[in-house]
This record gives structure tokens, C-alpha cells and sequence, in this order.
């Protein structure tokens, strides 16, 4: 069966957002934000992000708790992907060096995924699996079995909407080992 996982804010979280405190001298945590876009909080997005050019993110990630172990596992019974987008709307031209980034840090900290399993792409709905594990609604579009992964923007997604979708939620890494191991 085939497994398609997404990375941020399922495997990593975190370093969008201490990057925004970071260059704006904040200290928002994520139950500030309510929608996906936390750049959306930015006066000057066009500022904010030529210095977040010079950053990679991944440095400033941490991975989800139990993340990894619970990947591994599943590596062993299932085909494992890592289905993940890199591309920042308000810099779509630009975005092509988070390429690298993330292929780096998947390399780095998940050597049992073989890099040809890691799908860099935007629109997941292309991406067909036996199941998806994704924290954006949309994205688990052609998945047979769907698992929305909670995050801070999906919190308040009520369990009739998912079950009007054919939606699970897990709440964490451990949640998605006793649904699928």
C-alpha cells in the first residue's frame, strides 16, 4: 500500500513561525494564528521575505514528537512518500532553493526514505494513494483512506465536517500509529 506524508506542520513544525518572530522581534506561539497563512500577519511581506531568503527554515524546525519513529515503523509495512510543496505563494519564481532544503533535511533525518520516494510538489490533488496523511484538507483529495494531522490551522475543523469527507484526525504521531500499524 502507499503511504503519502506531508512535512511541514505534520513531520516538522515550528520554523515559519520562529523565523517571523525572529525577524519581526515577536514571540507568537501558534495559538495566535487561526488560518494557515501566518505571513498574512506581516506589514511588509516583500521585506520580510528577501531576509527569509537567507535562512533555511529546516534549521529552525523541530521534528513532530515521535515522528520519526512511527515513520520508520510504517516504512516497514507500507510504501512511504513524502508528498511536500515548497513553493511560498508570495514568491513562487523565487522558491525553487527550498528544493534543496528540504531534500537536505529528509536526507539527514529520515535516511530509511530513499530519495526517490520524496514528491516536491504544490498540487497534491495529482497525487493518488492508498492513504494520505496531510494537515490541509484539500491535499488528501485521491486518498482512499484520509488523515488529517492536526496543526494549528486546523483545529477547529468539527468531526462532522470530516466525516461528511471521509476524514480521520489524528492528533499526533502516536494517534497515526494506532490507526495504521
Amino acid at each position: 500500500m502507499i503511504l503519502i506524508i506531508d512535512m511541514d506542520d505534520v513531520i516538522v513544525q515550528g520554523g515559519f513561525l520562529k523565523l517571523i518572530n525572529e525577524y519581526m522581534k515577536t514571540d507568537y506561539t501558534e495559538d495566535d494564528f487561526k488560518d494557515f497563512y501566518m505571513q498574512d500577519i506581516l506589514p511588509d511581506k516583500k521585506a520580510f521575505f528577501e531576509w527569509f531568503k537567507t535562512k533555511n527554515v529546516y534549521d529552525y524546525c523541530m521534528l513532530a514528537p515521535n515522528a520519526k519513529e512511527v515513520i520508520e515503523a510504517l516504512n516497514q509495512k507500507y510504501k512511504v512518500y513524502i508528498g511536500t510543496s515548497y513553493i511560498y505563494r508570495e514568491i513562487p519564481n523565487e522558491s525553487g532553493y527550498v528544493l534543496e532544503q528540504k531534500y537536505n533535511y529528509l536526507l539527514k533525518e529520515f535516511p530509511f526514505i530513499k530519495p526517490d520516494r520524496y514528491i516536491f510538489i504544490t498540487d497534491k490533488e495529482l497525487l493518488h494513494a492508498d492513504i494520505k496523511i496531510d494537515d490541509r484538507i484539500d491535499n488528501l483529495v485521491n486518498g482512499t483512506k484520509k488523515i488529517l494531522f492536526t496543526a494549528y490551522h486546523n483545529k477547529n475543523v468539527s468531526d462532522d465536517e470530516l466525516t461528511e469527507k471521509g476524514i480521520e484526525r489524528a492528533i499526533n504521531w502516536l494517534d497515526v500509529a494506532k490507526k495504521l500499524l
